[in-house]
Formats: C-alpha cells, sequence, structure tokens
C-alpha cells in the first residue's frame, strides 16, 4: 500500500515544445506533437502508478516540464522513500548519479536531503565513490564498475559544480581516446553519449582552465561524436533504437565537433517518432531515456532547472465522493484540470493536492493495478462487504484507476457501497 498524502496546491498539467536541436532546423512536425504529447503523459502515468519512480523518471519528466509543484512534490517525496528503503552506500555511481539529478532537476538541494530518518549529502557520497573508483582504476588499470558508470557519476558531479570532476574526466577522456568504448568491435553509443555529456559539461566549467586537460577533453569530444555517427543506420537509428535518445543529447552539445551534413537530426526523429507509434517506448525507462532530446533538452540543462510550474493542454473532471453508509454522510465535490490522456489516478491525485482534508485516499496494489481502498478516511471492509465504487455519471466503470481515462468535461462519482 502507498499513502498519496502529500499537502499541496495546483492541478498536473503538462507542456511541450517542439524541440530545436543542433544542427539546423530539427523540430517535432505540428502534425506529430501528439506523439510526443502521449509519450510525455504515458511517462507521468507510470510515474503516479510506481510506488518506487526511477529516478530517470523524475529526471525526464522535469526537463519537459511536465510537472506542477503538486506531483513534483508527491514523487521526490516517493524518491526520498526509495532512499529510505535501500542501502545508499552499496548503489553504484551511475544509480547513485541518477538520484543526484533527479534532486537537482526538482529544485531540491541533493546535498541536503531530509527523511524522516535523516539528513544525506548525497554528493559528498557520489564524491567519495568517484574517488573509490579513480582510486582503484590507478591501482588495478581497470575500472570497479564501467566506464558507463564512472562517466554518469562525472555528469551529476559537474552538473552540481563539484570540483572533484577533474580526474575522472581525464580518465574518461583517455580511455575515449584508447577505443575503451568498443565492445565487441563496436563502439558502446550509450557510454560515448554519457562520456560526451559529461566531458562538455567540465569542459564549460569556468573553474577548470588548465590547458592540457581541455586539450585532451577536446581531442576525445572529437573522436567520440565520429565514433557515435559511425554507428549511425540508414534509418536514422543511432546505434539502436533505446541508445538512439542519448545519442541526440550528445551529438546536439558537440555539433562543433562534425560536419553540419554528417548527421540528419530530422531522420533521426522521424524513425523515433514512427517507433512511438508502434509502441517501442511504452517501457518506462526507455521513455525516460528518449523524453529530452523529443523537447529539445539534455542532461546539461538540469545545471539550470526550470522550478516553475508546466502548463499546457488540459482536460476538465469533475469528480464527487459520497457517503450514506456508514458514519456522518457527506458529499465533496471538486473540478480539476489534468493533461488530455491522464488515468483516473491523476484526477485523485489532484483532488487531494487540491483540498486534501475531503479527497484523501490510499490505495492497494493488486495484480490488476491499484485499487482504492478508503477515501476520505472511508475504509472498504471485506467482512463488512464494503467498496467504493467508480462510475462516469450514473454508469459503473469497467477500469479501474490505474487503467481508466477520463474524457474531458466528464463527471467522475466515487459512492461508498456494499456488495
Amino acid at each position: 500500500m502507498f499513502f498519496a498524502a502529500v499537502t499541496c496546491l495546483g492541478v498536473l498539467f503538462a507542456v511541450i515544445n517542439a524541440a530545436s536541436l543542433s544542427p539546423g532546423t530539427c523540430s517535432i512536425p505540428d502534425g506529430q506533437q501528439s506523439l510526443v504529447t502521449g509519450l510525455r503523459t504515458h511517462l507521468v502515468n507510470s510515474a503516479i502508478l510506481q510506488t518506487s519512480p526511477d529516478p530517470s523518471v523524475l529526471v525526464a519528466l522535469n526537463l519537459a516540464e511536465a510537472l506542477d509543484l503538486c506531483m513534483k512534490t508527491q514523487l521526490v517525496e516517493k524518491i526520498k522513500e526509495t532512499l529510505v528503503e535501500k542501502n545508499i552506500q552499496e548503489m553504484t555511481s551511475g544509480k547513485l548519479a541518477l538520484y543526484v539529478l533527479a534532486f537537482r532537476s526538482s529544485c531540491e538541494n541533493p546535498e541536503d536531503v531530509t527523511t524522516p530518518q535523516n539528513t544525506v549529502n548525497l554528493v559528498n557520497v557520489l564524491e567519495e565513490k568517484t574517488k573509490e573508483e579513480i582510486n582503484y582504476f590507478y591501482d588495478h588499470g581497470t575500472l570497479k564498475t564501467t566506464y558507463y558508470q564512472l562517466a554518469l557519476g562525472t555528469l551529476a558531479l559537474c552538473v552540481v559544480k563539484s570540483l572533484d570532476v577533474e580526474e575522472a574526466s581525464i580518465i574518461l577522456a583517455k580511455a575515449a581516446l584508447a577505443n575503451d568504448f568498443e565492445f565487441g568491435g563496436h563502439f558502446s553509443v550509450d557510454t560515448g553519449a554519457v562520456a560526451s555529456l559529461a566531458l562538455t559539461c567540465v569542459r564549460e566549467m569556468s573553474k577548470i582552465q588548465q590547458r592540457e586537460v581541455m586539450k585532451v577533453i577536446e581531442e576525445a569530444l572529437a573522436k567520440m561524436s565520429k565514433q557515435t555517427l559511425g554507428e549511425q543506420q540508414s534509418n536514422g537509428i543511432i546505434g539502436n533504437i533505446y541508445s538512439t535518445g542519448l545519442a541526440i543529447q550528445a551529438l546536439s552539445v558537440t555539433s562543433e565537433f562534425y560536419n553540419l551534413g554528417a548527421w540528419s537530426c530530422v531522420k533521426t526523429k522521424e524513425k523515433v517518432l514512427h517507433e512511438i507509434s508502434l509502441g517501442a517506448f511504452n517501457n518506462p525507462a526507455a521513455a525516460a531515456q528518449i523524453l529530452p532530446s523529443l523537447v529539445g533538452k539534455t542532461y546539461l540543462d538540469v545545471r539550470d532547472p526550470t522550478c516553475s510550474s508546466g502548463s499546457g493542454s488540459s482536460i476538465t473532471v469533475q469528480y464527487t465522493i459520497t457517503n450514506a453508509l456508514v458514519g456522518p454522510s457527506f458529499s465533496y465535490s471538486i473540478i480539476v484540470n489534468v493533461p488530455e490522456g491522464s488515468v483516473l489516478l491523476t484526477v485523485l491525485n489532484a483532488a487531494q493536492c487540491a483540498k486534501p482534508n475531503e479527497f484523501s485516499f490510499q490505495t492497494e496494489q493488486t495484480s490488476w493495478g491499484p485499487m482504492v481502498v478508503s477515501i476520505h478516511k472511508i475504509q472498504a471492509s471485506t467482512n463488512e462487504k464494503t467498496y467504493w465504487q467508480f462510475l462516469s455519471g450514473k454508469t459503473p466503470l469497467d477500469q479501474g484507476v490505474g487503467s481508466y481515462k477520463p474524457m474531458n468535461g466528464e463527471h467522475i462519482v466515487a459512492i461508498f457501497s456494499r456488495y
């Protein structure tokens, strides 16, 4: 069971801007914006349904400006709960880096993450893990984990302006120049892309000015750009469909290192949009990796996060809860705005955010998805044969709150009932 009991105001909105990435114009055509909007809404819905959302999902939604303050606060609290349950010291540097990026992109300080149990400085922990990785490399000539993990950790540390990135960036740059990102004769697009983002960030840090460091970083960026472009397929995919999102990010920030005609961003995005229509990105992790590139963002944008509420296409839903079975009878009604395509659970969350005293609720996870077991502190009971019945107007719903998608102007009614 999870408790969605965060008190906040506002409703869930989202905004999708036409993406414009270097080189040249690479915007999403108006006729295909609905695919990006649908992917964003799908990712929001999945985040709501997950009791422990992956931090990469929160990063992607923040970069897409898909969350208002209320929903962002709820997801941040879920992320914090996950940190309490896990042993931070046993996390890989890459996973820890995603948590740092998630908090930073949410306008939260990753150096001061407060939970009911304690306060954690995630940046310090990541710095320590990065130093362990570096020391292991110097002692054994190889990494303790992988270059992908080191690159992600370096990127996160650079985003929060930690000065403990120089040695790690040198190791990454020299590894790139030595072709250490190749596996089975093929360049690892994922590793190269994250390393390119990390090294670009380090290169742009004003406090790291050593000429020798800049020279090796720039040589590595030029080589990785060439290798990434070498993994292009004729249909525009770079590496494979799931590495393409990171490749778009990397190529968009390293365009000075390759010729304008070397990459057709338009062709790449056309293929990605086609794959979205086929359901290739239904998995939240896959959706989170591709979404930032479709809205013209990269992980480097986490350096300057957008800290205002989103806005955009939405629908209006009236939601009423009624009880005449037990205790004092009541009936409360509210009108909320949610993104078009949202599941009913999003409506319940929006109502709770606006008026938590009236519309608080609890769910239990079942094999059929989340089931509402309590509204306004009135608990369903198998012994009493009571439950919360959901209707559209006067028609009972045949789907659960995690599946049913209300229409604009619809009236959803929850009635405490007996079977």
